[in-house]
């Protein structure tokens, strides 16, 4: 990172984050077919400076992750703990949604022919549970997404 002095919102150094484990996967993209060369060639970019590109973007990668673990920790959000128990709590609300969305599209008794088949489960009340899932994200994840970018990144 070019400058760990300047300000960034939270929100800005998660985009970041997303850019290095781009240009990372990128670096390596490019470091592997320079490792091996006919011996009469050389190869089109240098493997050393490549490499040294990715341990920086490494580096630079992990610096930045701990920077968002410590903010991550520290902030708090009012009714939900700190912005850590938010996501975890938002990873799974959206889990337990997906699941639900899955055991109700399991649960649907196609018209097979067979007349003997019935739900064990009352859909209904599966159906009010995942609506309440799906809106208690929604609610949470708007609530991180605004603390994201009202957020200065600590230190």
């Amino acid at each position: 990172m070019e400058d760990d002095n300047k300000k960034m919102k939270l929100a800005e150094a998660l985009l970041l984050r997303a850019d290095l484990m781009k240009k990372i996967e990128h670096l390596q993209n490019r470091i592997r077919p320079v490792l091996i060369v006919s011996d009469d060639k050389k190869p089109q970019e240098d493997p050393s400076k490549l490499l040294a590109q990715l341990r920086k973007a490494i580096q630079d990668l992990e610096t930045l992750v701990i920077r968002i673990n410590k903010t991550n920790n520290e902030t708090q959000i009012k009714g939900e703990g700190s912005l850590m128990e938010a996501l975890a709590k938002r990873d799974s609300l959206k889990m337990l949604s997906e699941k639900l969305r899955h055991i109700r599209f399991s649960a649907q008794i196609n018209n097979s022919g067979e007349a003997n088949l019935k739900t064990t489960i009352d859909i209904k009340k599966l159906q009010a549970e995942m609506d309440q899932t799906g809106r208690a994200f929604r609610e949470l994840d708007s609530k991180v997404q605004e603390i994201n970018w009202l957020t200065e990144l600590k230190k």
